[in-house]
């Protein structure tokens, strides 16, 4: 039986975006805020189909670019910090940590399903919504998808997820 195992990774220019965040880390720092040019490339893994390929190339990398043109050009604010409290009323969006507040108006923020908005954390959610976005095409065929968010030339947090979940 043939053990063969196949890819399809996308890594495109534009799958670039620059957005303003700040993270928590050691329990009690809290960063500044601050802004990278983060990079992204997904993989998908499964079985070649009846046209000898694992997903149709063009259609994963739409999905990618979707998702990192929704984030281009915005603040990313965790919606399950403990600590950093994210609220918004019809206008602005308000952070706060401790005795720090940060106000901005609400269509600069993206307000995402994590605790923290690290590089590993944006994989993961860049990796749902992927998936969500493309398994109507792809099917269930699918054995996972990873996606790395690169957020300062060569700094790499990624998210393997698997496909049917």
């Amino acid at each position: 039986m043939n053990q063969a195992t196949f890819r399809v990774d996308v890594s495109k220019e534009q799958f670039v975006f620059s957005a303003a965040h700040f993270i928590t880390f050691a329990g009690d720092i809290c960063e500044r805020l601050h802004g990278h040019n983060y990079g992204v490339r997904a993989s998908v893994e499964g079985p070649l189909d009846e046209n000898r390929y694992v997903v149709d190339f063009i259609a994963l990398r739409d999905a990618v670019l979707e998702q990192t043109l929704a984030l281009d050009h915005h603040v990313i604010l965790p919606r399950d910090h403990g600590e950093i409290i994210v609220t918004s009323d019809d206008r602005e969006t308000t952070a706060t940590f401790r005795d720090r507040r940060w106000v901005f108006p609400n269509e600069d923020c993206v307000i995402l399903p994590v605790v923290n908005t690290t590089a590993e954390e944006l994989a993961r959610v860049i990796g749902e919504r992927v998936r969500e976005k493309t398994r109507p095409q792809f099917g269930n065929a699918i054995d996972w998808i990873e996606v790395a968010v690169d957020e300062n030339h060569g700094q790499w947090g990624s998210c393997r997820l698997p496909w049917n979940e």
